[in-house]
């Protein structure tokens, strides 16, 4: 959904998932008019990983951390089943050969007729890039370079990229993703070196944090974007808020509503369904009267 046609999408985020109950549940929010569903990534949890570096929850990797399914198979039977768009909040390129990841992705969106979206982070746990032959000081740099290369892929009938991190000889790549390209959001922090990332090589910008924080952040990032001369419509922006009371989360939606956000997605910890599918029917009114 594109921020300027009007209402955002509402979509549903897992931290945690099963095998059963994620299906269920995928089900459970397209029937309810949810937009979305988001899917973050790790690869996997080293046992060195430094708890301090997760950012949040006071210093300590949530246990959902350690159960998260592979991002792309696991939307692949979302968008088989469903018609919900597909994005991940976050998934981490720099983890992956991106020449092959740029296959993926352009046979996901391709099968489900362009329903992708792509968060991309940087990530936060070293020894997880380290195991992936990676130096984290690079990461920043890695991340931009496989987006690059991978939209040249996308986007280019004869396709080719050299970079520090990554490199293409003129190659053919298919199938094209059914959109002109995937769009590509940056999962990060609105400080200065972030928003730089954003208008120089991204989409759009997939935050976080406190509706006025969002609202200050966005602002510059505009102005930046236009500043650049990016395109008129806009970055893509879709915001990220955890569960909370049905008030609150529509004073927080129509605020969303008013910054011209294109999606709200609601994160979820779980998935017990007696603990989710309460909240879903809860939500559906929200969705529904401002559908309305």
């Amino acid at each position: 959904m594109n921020s300027s046609a009007g209402c955002p999408g509402v979509g549903v985020l897992f931290r945690a998932t099963d095998q059963m109950r994620f299906l269920e549940l995928a089900h459970a929010a397209a029937e309810r008019g949810f937009t979305s569903l988001v899917l973050g990534e790790h690869t996997h949890i080293p046992l060195t990983s430094d708890p301090g570096m997760f950012p949040g929850a006071g210093g300590a990797i949530p246990e959902t951390y350690l159960r998260l399914l592979d991002p792309y198979i696991a939307l692949s039977f979302v968008a088989a089943q469903t018609s919900l768009r597909i994005a991940t909040c976050t998934s981490l390129p720099a983890q992956h050969d991106p020449i092959a990841l740029a296959k993926c992705l352009a046979t996901l969106d391709y099968l489900s007729e362009g329903r992708l979206t792509l968060g991309v982070g940087y990530g936060w746990n070293r020894d997880e890039l380290v195991n992936h032959g990676h130096e984290y000081k690079n990461r920043r740099a890695i991340v931009q370079e496989y987006v690059e290369l991978m939209r040249a892929l996308w986007t280019e009938t004869e396709a080719e990229y050299h970079g520090a991190y990554a490199n293409l000889e003129r190659s053919w790549s298919w199938p094209k993703p059914a959109q002109p390209s995937i769009p590509v959001l940056l999962g990060a922090a609105g400080h200065d070196r972030a928003i730089e990332a954003i208008v120089q090589w991204a989409d759009g910008w997939m935050p976080g944090g406190s509706i006025g924080w969002i609202a200050d952040r966005l602002a510059e990032l505009r102005r930046r974007w236009v500043d650049a001369g990016r395109s008129e419509s806009g970055p893509i922006v879709w915001v990220v808020q955890d569960v909370i009371d049905d008030e609150k989360f529509r004073a927080r939606f129509d605020r969303l509503t008013s910054l011209g956000v294109a999606e709200v997605v609601v994160a979820f910890d779980s998935v017990e369904k007696d603990e989710i599918v309460p909240i879903l029917d809860r939500y559906e009114k929200v969705i529904a009267s401002n559908a309305g």
